[in-house]
């Protein structure tokens, strides 16, 4: 039992994966796929199999850069910092920022969940549940708490592989938050996955820019053309149908013990989408075809679905409606939208007026419950 004194825990922190990770620890028969860092005249690169371009290494940790000195190049040198991957290092700078400890996200890795080669594909996911486990969050096990990265299309795979991150230390799962288009997460297929999770008591996460489908993902540094400033703006917003069709499709209902995490995606917006939704569900649901949960969809959003955010005032004022218990804090370092090395600022300016058992069940009680710390 760890003797560490909680006070603040980040829900929502990332690695950078150095890609070591893959060349030393995917068989051999992958490793010329596996994740490579080239350098250009101009830039270094990541990609894998042969030229899948991988996120910018300018903007890998942006956050140690200023407001007008963020850019899409540079160095991984230069621009990755040892605290991305060394949790030794990395104890200083969230202590900088009155962190106690941090559960933890890919980088690198998120950019993964497209590959449709599901042999490749678990290959690198487990070489890097296996560097997190054993030496990143293994290192320092009361301060860092690690997310398994995990595909469920492959059911028994997918079971057997949380399972083992479960013993290995792990402390949830993490799957694309878009699942593939023509396989949703509300099909009955998924079922023995969302009941090995509930018996496991492996919350499953689902982040930002994550995307099983090729059509949907994020692609910062690719061939896709890069997002319009409106498009930026309602990136979190996917997460809301998904949500509301996992509840009315009945999954939470058949799995009632069943965590789910919807990462970075904020929580200001819950409050107009539970009164909208309770009220379709009971003026509009009964007259139309087709599914209908056993009960109003606040129910399951204050039971089942927990909301990671980093500034977010308006989630903090919704609370009434939203759920103190539904949300939790995360610094998302070290990337370019992470409240590092001020969190601590932004704290007095969310929760002013606030009690103070809010503010600590949004920034520590809450993560705590919930994964087990």
């Amino acid at each position: 039992m760890s003797d560490t004194t909680y006070q603040v825990i980040s829900a929502d922190s990332h690695v950078i994966e150095p890609p070591s990770v893959w060349a030393d620890r995917v068989p051999e028969a992958f490793r010329s796929r596996a994740p490579k860092l080239t350098a250009d005249a101009d830039t270094d690169r990541l990609s894998y199999d042969e030229g899948v371009p991988l996120q910018p290494v300018g903007l890998l940790a942006g956050c140690y850069r200023d407001d007008a000195d963020q850019r899409w190049e540079g160095r991984w040198d230069v621009d990755v910092p040892r605290a991305a991957y060394d949790s030794t290092f990395r104890l200083d700078e969230i202590t900088r920022d009155g962190v106690d400890a941090e559960v933890v996200y890919p980088t690198i890795g998120m950019q993964f969940f497209p590959i449709e080669d599901v042999e490749f594909q678990f290959a690198l996911f487990r070489a890097y549940n296996d560097w997190l486990a054993e030496e990143f969050c293994g290192a320092h096990p009361d301060r860092f708490f690690g997310l398994a990265m995990i595909n469920p299309e492959d059911g028994d795979r997918a079971i057997a592989e949380m399972a083992r991150a479960k013993e290995q230390g792990l402390v949830g799962a993490m799957i694309a938050m878009y699942a593939d288009e023509e396989n949703p997460y509300y099909d009955p297929s998924f079922d023995p996955f969302w009941a090995a999770a509930a018996e496991l008591q492996m919350p499953v996460n689902l982040h930002l820019t994550t995307s099983r489908s090729r059509t949907k993902a994020f692609n910062f540094g690719g061939k896709k053309k890069r997002p319009t400033p409106g498009e930026m703006m309602q990136i979190a917003a996917g997460i809301q149908p998904i949500l509301i069709d996992l509840i009315a499709f009945g999954v939470f209902d058949r799995h009632p013990d069943l965590m789910l995490v919807s990462a970075e995606n904020d929580a200001g917006w819950a409050a107009h989408l539970l009164e909208s939704a309770d009220f379709s569900y009971r003026r509009v649901m009964s007259i139309l075809d087709g599914p209908r949960s056993e009960h109003e969809p606040s129910h399951y959003f204050h039971r089942n679905i927990r909301m990671t955010f980093m500034r977010d005032r308006a989630a903090i004022l919704g609370r009434e409606i939203i759920g103190t218990d539904a949300m939790m804090w995360g610094n998302d370092f070290p990337h370019q939208t992470s409240t590092w090395p001020h969190s601590d600022a932004l704290f007095d300016e969310m929760f002013e007026g606030e009690p103070d058992e809010v503010r600590s069940a949004i920034v520590c009680d809450n993560v705590r419950a919930l994964y087990g710390i």
